[in-house]
């Protein structure tokens, strides 16, 4: 099994897991960049470019709105984040991110800047395919255009479908012809006795060191053996370009990802720390479903009972049918809940639902606790569920919705699909 996944040879998946791990990265890892770059410093820079092509970027205005855009792109990220209204707070999110990286690079274009406008791209193309995204707020909403017959059926049944990624396909394939165009323009850089003697690589930390001021020791070594410089220069530039052929090709992406991550661990060993969001984006394509499956897999199965004439309790249960990609919880209703657990004497299926697991029956509040239990990626939710006022307060809560969700939920089959 491939540590990363080629999306653009086949962007279905048997979980949507990945997905939503990825919007959680990569909204999080805007969010902090966005925050904490001080973005009012770009106003007080010095105006030279009064002649340029693209003055107009070099307003006061546009410098005077970057500091409001940073809050507002912020608000957007978190909504983003959690999954509500993936289509605007991404898309939105995405083009403020860009306008604001846009009017960066005129005064200073540096590696974070060309690695924050792939990550912005990213945004926008899951705002594109929202509808992928079933572990999100957005999805959990949608279900409340589906009748209670199509729930019960998907909770009993399971999905059996492959999930489409579809913001992953489009975004692995950016990304490599990103790397294709730094490739080619190592190429093309200079005469062929300067590309084959590595001179241009050499360059290029002197240029850093000059820049930040401080000289790298570990650069010394490519700076005074022409080989080594060579090796540098010609290596990078073939595993750039080695990422969009295997995309292409539908061939595995792990061994072009790893030197890609080698290569830009390098870069920050003797350059300093540029390009460090590409960790991030090369870390968006690995195969996050595989390691959940090993996570989950010694989890023991559990049975879960519900109402089934409650569509407001097959909605909340909803998520968690995606999320078990291990078939370790059989969800019953209580019409055909299996006899030997209808007949407990420690139980009242009519009263509450019920997670039955190793012989152990848990009703009601601590039923939802043991069902967050089932999936070890939980595990701080489950322990914060357990302290005792968060477990006085769950306890209310769940016995005033069960009182209640006949009068203030929908509870029967006929209104259901009013």
């Amino acid at each position: 099994m491939s540590a990363f996944v080629n999306y653009f040879a086949d962007d279905s998946r048997s979980s949507p897991f990945n997905l939503a791990v990825v919007r959680v990265l990569l909204g999080t890892w805007v969010l902090w960049r966005v925050v904490s770059l001080d973005w009012g410093f770009y106003g007080e820079w010095p105006d030279h470019h009064v002649n340029d092509p693209i003055a107009f970027l070099h307003q006061d205005l546009f410098f005077a709105l970057l500091p409001y855009q940073q809050w507002v792109v912020a608000a957007l990220l978190v909504s983003f984040i959690v999954g509500y209204k993936i289509r605007w707070s991404g898309g939105l999110a995405s083009l403020l991110v860009m306008h604001m990286l846009a009017v960066k690079s005129t005064i200073y274009l540096a590696g974070t800047v060309e690695s924050l406008f792939v990550c912005a791209y990213f945004i926008l193309l899951f705002a594109f395919f929202h509808e992928d995204d079933l572990l999100s707020v957005d999805a959990l909403l949608r279900t409340r255009n589906r009748s209670l017959e199509q729930l019960n059926a998907f909770l009993k049944e399971g999905p059996n479908q492959e999930y489409r990624l579809r913001a992953l396909r489009w975004g692995l394939l950016v990304v490599g012809l990103m790397y294709l165009g730094a490739a080619w323009g190592k190429i093309m850089s200079g005469p062929l006795e300067i590309w084959l003697s590595g001179a241009e690589l050499r360059q290029d930390i002197l240029e850093a060191q000059v820049l930040i001021g401080v000289d790298r020791p570990l650069a010394a070594p490519i700076l005074e053996v022409e080989l080594l410089g060579w090796l540098g220069f010609v290596g990078t530039a073939l595993v750039q370009l080695s990422l969009i052929v295997a995309v292409l090709l539908g061939l595995p992406i792990t061994l072009s990802a790893l030197g890609l991550l080698g290569f830009h661990t390098s870069v920050i060993a003797t350059l300093g720390l540029y390009f460090i969001d590409m960790f991030l984006v090369l870390v968006l394509f690995v195969a996050w479903d595989v390691g959940y499956r090993k996570l989950a897999a010694n989890s023991n199965d559990a049975t879960l009972v519900y109402d089934e004439r409650c569509a407001f309790c097959a909605r909340c249960l909803y998520p968690f049918k995606h999320l078990d990609i291990n078939r370790s919880v059989q969800f019953h209703s209580q019409s055909d809940v299996p006899p030997e657990l209808a007949t407990r004497d420690d139980v009242n299926l009519d009263a509450e639902m019920y997670l039955f697991r190793d012989g152990e029956a848990y009703g009601g509040y601590e039923a939802f606790r043991q069902l967050f239990k089932q999936f070890r990626i939980f595990a701080p939710i489950t322990l914060v569920m357990a302290l005792p006022p968060v477990r006085t307060v769950g306890n209310r809560a769940y016995e005033y919705l069960a009182r209640n969700r006949s009068r203030r939920f929908v509870c029967n089959l006929e209104t259901s699909q009013s």
